[in-house]
């Protein structure tokens, strides 16, 4: 199983999201490996803060070619779990991490400019789909939003208008747990299980392995 954190725009959280939910399904997952596509390297920066403090490292790998890439996922077991941070930018890298991917998750804030970004990135899908032959769609988490905003009309009818994208049901609001905790190399139930941003995770996370069934 293979899952994408994708999105050509930088600044949404993926790297955070990513790295948080590759520590806690490696708590249910026995054969796990992180891909770190990102340029500034921000999960293969956190799992190194991680084993520093006598944590439990990640196994993190980073590629520029994507024929290396697709040769260390062919040489893995069928059984393993891969998560890949993509780089927030359209590279022919990033592009194979979707065309590869089995779930494919995009964070974005609920603010409208989003929307610029997200038409950007549904071309990019409309055109690996057209590429690969197949209908590539992502699943669409609100993250990094206002733990005080209750409405976000505009961002979700948009998602709601496009066939490659679906919306997921949580919600990630911005919160200081999430900065805290990777700097310390813990994901955000490790720093305080019983906080809302926990909470808040656990949930997703709950959802995202229903829905690319990871539970069966």
């Amino acid at each position: 199983m293979i899952i994408s954190v994708s999105h050509q725009k930088g600044g949404v959280g993926k790297s955070t999201l990513a790295f948080n939910l590759a520590v806690e399904l490696s708590k249910h997952f026995d054969k796990i490996d992180v891909i770190d596509l990102d340029v500034q390297e921000t999960v293969s920066s956190y799992n190194r803060i991680r084993k520093m403090i006598g944590q439990k490292p990640l196994s993190v790998h980073s590629f520029e070619d994507d024929k290396k890439m697709i040769d260390f996922i062919n040489y893995q077991d069928d059984d393993k779990l891969i998560i890949i941070d993509s780089g927030g930018y359209d590279s022919a890298l990033n592009r194979v991490s979707i065309a590869i991917a089995d779930f494919i998750i995009t964070p974005v804030s609920s603010e409208f400019t989003e929307i610029l970004g997200l038409e950007k990135y549904k071309n990019i899908l409309s055109t690996v789909s057209q590429q690969t032959k197949k209908h590539i769609t992502t699943h669409v988490v609100l993250n990094k939003i206002s733990p005080q905003q209750k409405y976000f009309d505009d961002i979700i009818n948009f998602i709601e208008s496009s066939d490659h994208f679906n919306l997921l049901h949580n919600k990630l609001r911005r919160r200081v747990d999430f900065s805290n905790s990777v700097a310390h190399g813990f994901s955000v139930v490790e720093l305080d299980q019983h906080s809302e941003s926990s909470k808040e995770l656990q949930s997703l996370i709950q959802e995202i392995q229903k829905k690319a069934g990871l539970n069966d």
